[in-house]
């Protein structure tokens, strides 16, 4: 056990408030049941037509990949026969699937993607609300 900050957030309220106590480990299974226990609150406040909530069986080691940043697996590129998803990393073949996070660069930068992780789930996000919902479809001709 280690002491670290936990975040509530009050779904009802919209508000988040911080608490420093005693918590399970980062990386441990207690810490992964009690982070999916927090989640799967938020996700079934979102009332979902279907929710799956998984829990790991034993404990992640991260210190292999604490510098690696993996990224790949659902290139983001122009065209479909390039790439797996658009420039709002949408499915070239299937239109109401998206894809969020570093699976979309073809390869490492050499430094943290988060930044440019997030600004790019914020302009995905962005399409999918203003754009998608809308008029459900693709976003970019193929």
């Amino acid at each position: 056990m280690t002491e670290v900050l936990a975040l509530d957030v009050a779904i009802s309220t919209g508000w988040a408030r911080g608490r420093v106590g005693e918590q399970p480990q980062c990386g441990s299974v207690q810490f992964g049941k009690s982070s999916a226990s927090q989640l799967a609150k938020i996700g079934k406040a979102m009332n979902p037509k279907q929710m799956v909530v998984s829990h790991a069986a034993k404990g992640w080691n991260s210190v292999p990949y604490q510098t690696t940043h993996n990224t790949g697996g659902a290139t983001m590129g122009a065209y479909p026969g390039t790439s797996a998803v658009n420039k709002f990393l949408q499915s070239w073949d299937v239109s109401n699937v998206f894809v969020l996070g570093a699976s979309a660069f073809q390869q490492n930068e050499g430094r943290n993607p988060t930044g440019t992780v997030g600004a790019l789930a914020y302009w995905a996000a962005q399409a999918i609300r203003e754009r998608y919902l809308k008029q459900p479809g693709p976003l970019v001709p193929a």
